[in-house]
């Protein structure tokens, strides 16, 4: 029997900032593909910020980024009320997936976002979620969900689908993250 995975605060939190800023860009209420997008996104470039990523590596699927910590966590906030189910139909592109869309329960995620204000670290990571979302927020919304599939570290070819697209987990980040190295070239 496999036993029960547990909550990831960390990922919880940020999931819970990413969909704030979101709100304050007016991108909500956000599919579940554009968020994890979005996630993948905020992941590979927060070392352009200094702000640890929540993950370092995620299955390369067809449809895009994909990840399992994510979507448990999306799971957990919409049962607790910090996430609002807006819509929910089949996935088109993934039949064996449903497409949500997802807005910010304010009323129980503010004690958390208050919370997260309070650390010293976490206003760094509030402001740099926010020039994402409001960058985000400037590309065609049907462009969006290809935004992370463009990503240097994601389109590598020599990465195939199905495996793993590594931006830091096993090796020193910067010299494996594809992405920090083309940001850093426009520096």
């Amino acid at each position: 029997m496999q036993e029960p995975r547990t909550a990831d605060l960390r990922v919880r939190a940020r999931l819970i900032q990413i969909i704030a800023a979101l709100e304050r860009a007016g991108l909500t209420p956000i599919s579940n593909r554009d968020l994890h997008a979005l996630a993948y996104l905020a992941n590979v470039l927060s070392p352009l910020w200094d702000v640890d990523p929540i993950e370092t590596s995620v299955l390369k699927d067809r449809n895009g980024p994909r990840s399992s910590a994510l979507e448990h966590e999306i799971d957990l906030c919409v049962g607790n009320g910090a996430l609002a189910v807006e819509s929910l139909r089949p996935d088109p592109d993934a039949p064996s997936r449903l497409n949500a869309t997802y807005r910010l329960n304010a009323r129980a995620a503010q004690p958390v976002l208050e919370s997260l204000a309070g650390l010293p670290d976490e206003q760094l990571v509030a402001n740099y979620l926010n020039e994402l979302a409001f960058a985000y927020a400037e590309v065609k919304p049907e462009l969006r969900d290809d935004l992370a599939q463009k990503d240097a570290a994601w389109s590598n070819p020599a990465i195939a689908p199905g495996r793993i697209v590594d931006f830091g987990a096993h090796i020193e980040r910067a010299a494996v993250n594809a992405t920090f190295n083309a940001a850093q070239a426009f520096l």
